[in-house]
C-alpha cells in the first residue's frame, strides 16, 4: 500500500492542488496530511472564522480525491476541520485500520506560539499513555510534533520534539511515524518521517510494504 504525506502546508491552495494531483497521477491508496493545514487568508476576520473560511475552501479542493484523506491538526491551526465526508476524517486521539495497516493520530505539540493545540510536556505524556495501546506493528503513526532528537532540529539550531513521545516510540515501535511541525528538517530517519512541505511542493509518497519512500517535489 502507498501513501502520499505531507504537513504544514498552512493553507496554500496550490499545494493542495497539487497534493491532489499528484495523488491521483500515482495512485496512491490514502494521503495523509500531519497538521498545520490551515492559514489566515482574510486579516480582516478573526482568525477562527478566517480559518473556518480557509477549510472550507480546503476541503473543497481535496473533494475529488477518491482515496481517503487521514488527518490531523497542528499549532497554526485554531479551529478543528469541519467534517467533511467518510473518505476524509481526523485520526486525532484514535484509530483507524485502513487496508491491513492502522492509522493512529496525535496533534498535540509543546508550548511554541500559544495555540489550542499545544501542550506542556507533562500532558503530553499522560495523552500518550493512554494512546499506547492502539500502536502496535502495523500503525502509521501521524503526530503534528517530532520526538525528541529526530528530525526536530528547528530554529537556532535546538531541538524541539517532545520526550514523551521519544520515549512512548522507544517503548512501543510503530511501522511509520510521520510528523512535521519542524520546517528546516525534513526527511527520514529510520521509520521517522519529517514531511514538513513550509508551503511548498514537497511531499513523500511511502510504499508500507517494503518501506521505500520517494521524495516529490515541484520548484
Amino acid at each position: 500500500m502507498k501513501i502520499l504525506a505531507s504537513a504544514d502546508l498552512h493553507g496554500y491552495y496550490d499545494v493542495y492542488r497539487w497534493i491532489v494531483d499528484i495523488a491521483q497521477k500515482n495512485e496512491v491508496d490514502a494521503v495523509v496530511l500531519a497538521g498545520d493545514l490551515l492559514g489566515c487568508p482574510d486579516d480582516s476576520l478573526p482568525i477562527e472564522e478566517a480559518q473556518m473560511a480557509d477549510a472550507e475552501r480546503v476541503l473543497s479542493i481535496v473533494e475529488p480525491l477518491q482515496a481517503p484523506v487521514f488527518y490531523i491538526m497542528g499549532n497554526d491551526d485554531m479551529i478543528e476541520l469541519p467534517p467533511s465526508n467518510s473518505r476524509c476524517q481526523s485520526v486525532q486521539g484514535k484509530r483507524v485500520d485502513f487496508g491491513g495497516f492502522n492509522f493512529v493520530g496525535y496533534q498535540y505539540t509543546l508550548p511554541f506560539m500559544g495555540g489550542i493545540f499545544e501542550k506542556p510536556e507533562e500532558a503530553i505524556g499522560a495523552d500518550l499513555l493512554k494512546l499506547e495501546p492502539l500502536l502496535n506493528n502495523r500503525t502509521i503513526l501521524v503526530t503534528h510534533g517530532p520526538a525528541k532528537g529526530i528530525r526536530d532540529i528547528g530554529l537556532f539550531g535546538l531541538h524541539a520534539g517532545s520526550e514523551s513521545l521519544w520515549k512512548l516510540l522507544d517503548r512501543r515501535p510503530v511501522l511509520v511515524h510521520i510528523h512535521g511541525h519542524i520546517h528546516e528538517d525534513f526527511g527520514r530517519s529510520d521509520f521517522h518521517f519529517n514531511v514538513a512541505s513550509a508551503g511548498a511542493k514537497q511531499a513523500m509518497i511511502i510504499d508500507l510494504s517494503t518501506m521505500e519512500h520517494e521524495v516529490i517535489q515541484e520548484m
